[in-house]
């Protein structure tokens, strides 16, 4: 975003974790449990509330898109996938914020396992989540490809591209890209080609 000149502001739900993981043991921590407000302000390292909000307070006027980052927090505090699948509730702020960016044809994007929550608030929208099968390759694996099948019985569409691509819905001004969604040893240059693919497409929407 700032390398495309674009300003930005950071919201996360002022709300607990479902837990806290160990990444090192893949596992949870036992008796420990964080803020998702509080976690996501590392990213804007120490500058507060001047770039890190409480997701309650966004308000579709105020931007000229938004962006769901993605990872596991999508499937675990962003909504009940874990537990309910293709049936999931969405938290009421992300489904809330999906719903009036779309509503005002302003762009959405999405990378790695975030198209879930657009695809579960938003009927028939087209997305990206990489392969639709675990191909395994000399640079990397699909292991997700399950919840590929899971946004489609959701009633989207779903497009097949690399993870340095960017697939662009026009209509519905919603892009997406595969991220994390493909694990890899060392090739992570595609995983911010791809993010970057997003962005520019992101801001090119904007302007229409």
């Amino acid at each position: 975003l700032s390398r495309n000149g674009a300003r930005f502001q950071m919201f996360a739900p002022n709300q607990q974790q479902m837990h806290v993981m160990d990444h090192m043991k893949k596992q949870p921590f036992s008796g420990e449990n964080r803020n998702m407000m509080m976690e996501s302000a590392r990213f804007s390292h120490g500058q507060g509330k001047m770039q890190m909000q409480d997701l309650s307070v966004l308000d579709v006027n105020s931007f000229d898109a938004v962006i769901f980052p993605g990872g596991h927090g999508i499937i675990k505090n962003l909504s009940s996938f874990m537990k309910d699948g293709k049936d999931c509730k969405l938290h009421n702020d992300v489904e809330r914020v999906l719903k009036d960016f779309h509503h005002s044809r302003k762009p959405i994007g999405l990378a790695s396992m975030a198209p879930v929550l657009a695809c579960r608030a938003l009927p028939s929208i087209e997305v990206t989540m990489g392969y639709e099968r675990d191909k395994n390759t000399r640079w990397g694996n699909w292991p997700h490809t399950n919840m590929v099948q899971t946004v489609k019985s959701m009633g989207a569409r779903h497009n097949v591209r690399e993870p340095y691509e960017a697939y662009v819905d026009e209509k519905n001004k919603v892009v997406s890209t595969p991220s994390f969604m493909w694990e890899t040893d060392y090739h992570y240059h595609y995983i911010f080609d791809g993010i970057g693919n997003m962005v520019k497409h992101i801001l090119r929407l904007s302007t229409k």
